[in-house]
């Protein structure tokens, strides 16, 4: 089942942070997974967000596997080419114009938990904090409402599209239509029934969204906000440990201590 959200209610301590805070956290993850680009540094990255979740946030292994799952073919792509392009190092098979190295592998597994890292990041924000809060993080970091709005309503439609499509495709396998079956032009041709109808239906979700929004006064008057965030003595020190660790990490990647190079 499509869930319309990805947070997840626990009573935990990324829970109790202040969504300015998880989002800088996002952020810096983010960022130091582009700057690394040596496969230690980017596994060792990924255990220590796959361990903040788990046990900072409460995130079951089995969810941050179902949100995990739809990118793990890409995972397997990225792992298989990369050696193709990484030529140099020493051989560890060869044949014809084939040729894998050490260095080519290496640079494979690299990107690979480079993606894994950057999505996981985002984990950190979306499965601990309500939407609400993240537009009124958003916003007291002086982001305009309607880019926050805006963003939200991605993350929330997003979900719900991914629903959608699921929900079509399960009727149009009970009419018959064998979607794993044939080449693969003829499974690219088998997906029109199912793209046309998900066309129609994001544009009657998106009037809908309109009329909704324009309802509630929504670019009328001064906005005024129920729900107003501030920091406590805990977030500060959360934030000033995030800031410390990432300058330090970034220092390291600046200074060249690296096992491959970008």
């Amino acid at each position: 089942m499509i869930k319309y959200s990805m947070y997840l209610s626990h009573e935990s301590f990324l829970h109790s942070l202040d969504p300015r805070v998880k989002f800088i956290m996002s952020l810096c993850i983010f960022i130091l997974g582009i700057m690394f680009s040596d496969a230690l540094s980017l596994i060792t990255m990924f255990i220590i967000v796959f361990l903040i979740l788990k046990i900072g946030g409460k995130i079951p292994i089995k969810t941050m596997y179902v949100y995990l799952k739809p990118i793990l073919p890409l995972i397997i792509i990225m792992l298989l080419m990369w050696p193709f392009f990484k030529r140099s190092g020493d051989v560890l098979f060869e044949y014809w114009k084939i040729k894998f190295t050490d260095e080519g592998v290496l640079m494979g597994i690299a990107m690979s938990f480079r993606i894994l890292t950057m999505i996981s990041a985002t984990f950190l924000l979306l499965t601990t904090t309500q939407q609400k809060d993240i537009i009124s993080a958003l916003i007291q970091m002086k982001l305009p409402y309607e880019y926050g709005l805006t963003l939200v309503i991605a993350l929330r439609y997003v979900p719900t599209l991914a629903g959608m499509a699921q929900t079509i495709m399960d009727a149009q396998r009970s009419r018959g239509l064998e979607l794993d079956k044939g080449s693969l032009f003829e499974r690219i041709r088998k997906y029109v029934p199912i793209l046309a109808p998900l066309i129609v239906g994001a544009i009657r979700m998106a009037q809908e969204l309109a009329i909704a929004i324009d309802s509630r006064g929504f670019g009328h008057g001064k906005r005024t906000y129920i729900n107003v965030l501030s920091m406590g003595l805990r977030d500060l020190v959360v934030l000033a440990i995030t800031f410390l660790i990432f300058v330090s990490l970034l220092y390291v990647r600046i200074a060249g201590i690296s096992i491959l190079p970008l």
